[in-house]
């Protein structure tokens, strides 16, 4: 599982130093966990034999091969990062190549679980598949994420004997840096459609535009229905949002209301003309540790977006709430410690002064990182109007009746400010 003909590392060998990997040649460095072994010579003399025997030239370089136990224990777990040359796919684009190269990395005998998704880290855009393997009494689980480096495929493989430990090792992840400074864009949302004699001059500006599905909250209307293809010809990117329910509205059906919601959301997008594969923001207001009810809506509402072959994510806080025991709970993080092995994408709201810089809209945008999510994929940084009690720190930044205008409005058209990796963070323009 997890590894298909394979040759060793050429040009520029990658060293494993202090516990951490580098790649000169791929601009990478990533820290596996502690206490693994590390396999890789053995690892690419065994691809190397393989190859040979099946006269393949279509093969993976192998970067590192680390596992920690006996792969028929319960507790085994390993890590494999290899790369395949971006030219054996040149037929299929981006997302479907991507895709591709995960399941010839998860290997023949693996079946692949639901649909691949989109995650960004430290700047890169991968796409991410689920695999499992039956092996009695075991079932191997794997994560395999694929991105692109100038002309090749980085893949990083995690498997594992149980979801749990497959979810850890995942987690390293984070420790991802690519050389370079990652670009970040930024972007406006709004409850209300600019108007068509805006968006020349918001483009000036912004990258990309949140656009909503169904009635924005406290909306009877959603203005913004029909508008994708002027704001496409533009040459705007999108955030795409779906408006979901508060805690008063669920009960005890709140699973089955995500269903639903989640069929409504799947029918809009494709309504609106969105592609396949396009992510949708779940509008989660409320902030805090999510109740049970709010939790099996929203994953509900997750597993049928991605069940359709679109992508979910969650606009939510990403401000620590504190509860009434005193701890700290920060809303994106409660609901990623809770999704299991769902993908979910992250876009965050921090309008606090700092991390926020408050309503700037020049020069460059700060990454989603910093604002203090580190799996942020958005950040919204300032909001219309200001809250007071959160951005006091840069009030100034704001016009004097406490909203954040958008450059060239005059005190028009009022907006929210977002940054993110992609110039369209939610991959809703037509993909030719």
């Amino acid at each position: 599982m997890l590894c298909g003909p394979a040759l060793s590392q050429s040009q520029t060998p990658s060293t494993l130093v202090n516990g951490v990997l580098s790649d000169s040649e791929l601009g990478l460095r990533y820290t596996p966990p502690s206490k693994m072994f590390d396999e890789t010579d053995s690892a690419r003399e065994s691809v190397r034999r393989r190859a040979a025997a099946l006269h393949s030239t279509a093969v993976f370089d192998v970067i590192l091969s680390m596992g920690f136990g006996d792969d028929t224990s319960p507790d085994w777990y390993s890590v494999n990062i290899e790369t395949f040359p971006r030219a054996r796919l040149s037929t299929l684009e981006n997302f479907a190549a991507k895709a591709r190269v995960n399941v010839l990395a998860a290997g023949a005998r693996a079946s692949q679980i639901g649909t691949p998704q989109q995650a960004t880290f430290a700047g890169q855009v991968f796409v991410v598949s689920e695999f499992e393997q039956k092996e009695p009494p075991l079932t191997k689980r794997a994560r395999v994420y694929t991105t692109i480096r100038g002309s090749k495929f980085l893949t990083i493989a995690f498997a594992a004997n149980s979801i749990e430990s497959l979810q850890q090792i995942a987690d390293t992840t984070r420790t991802l840096e690519f050389a370079g400074q990652a670009a970040s864009y930024l972007g406006f949302d709004r409850n209300d459609y600019p108007g068509d004699n805006s968006i020349g001059e918001l483009h000036n500006t912004f990258a990309y535009a949140g656009y909503w599905l169904n009635n924005p909250p406290g909306a009877k209307t959603n203005t913004w229905a029909g508008k994708r293809s002027k704001l496409e010809a533009a040459g705007f990117g999108f955030l795409v949002l779906f408006n979901g329910r508060l805690y008063r509205e669920l009960n005890a059906n709140a699973s089955q209301l995500g269903g639903s919601d989640a069929i409504a959301a799947v029918a809009a997008v494709k309504r609106e003309g969105f592609p396949a594969q396009t992510l949708i923001f779940l509008d989660q207001e409320e902030g805090g540790r999510l109740l049970p009810e709010q939790k099996a809506y929203l994953f509900a509402w997750v597993d049928g977006v991605s069940r359709a072959g679109f992508r979910a994510g969650v606009y939510c806080s990403g401000i620590a709430a504190k509860e009434k025991g005193g701890e700290n709970v920060v809303t994106a993080e409660d609901i990623r410690q809770n999704a299991g092995a769902r993908h979910i994408a992250y876009w965050v709201t921090n309008d606090a002064c700092p991390p926020s810089p408050g309503c700037v809209a020049h020069g460059r945008p700060p990454l989603p990182d910093a604002s203090g999510v580190d799996f942020a994929e958005v950040w919204q940084f300032a909001q219309s109007p200001k809250r007071k009690d959160v951005a006091r720190g840069c009030e100034r930044s704001y016009a004097a009746d406490g909203n954040c205008y958008a450059p060239g409005s005059g005190q028009n058209l009022h907006v929210d400010l977002n940054t993110a990796t992609s110039a369209d963070p939610s991959y809703g323009r037509n993909r030719r």
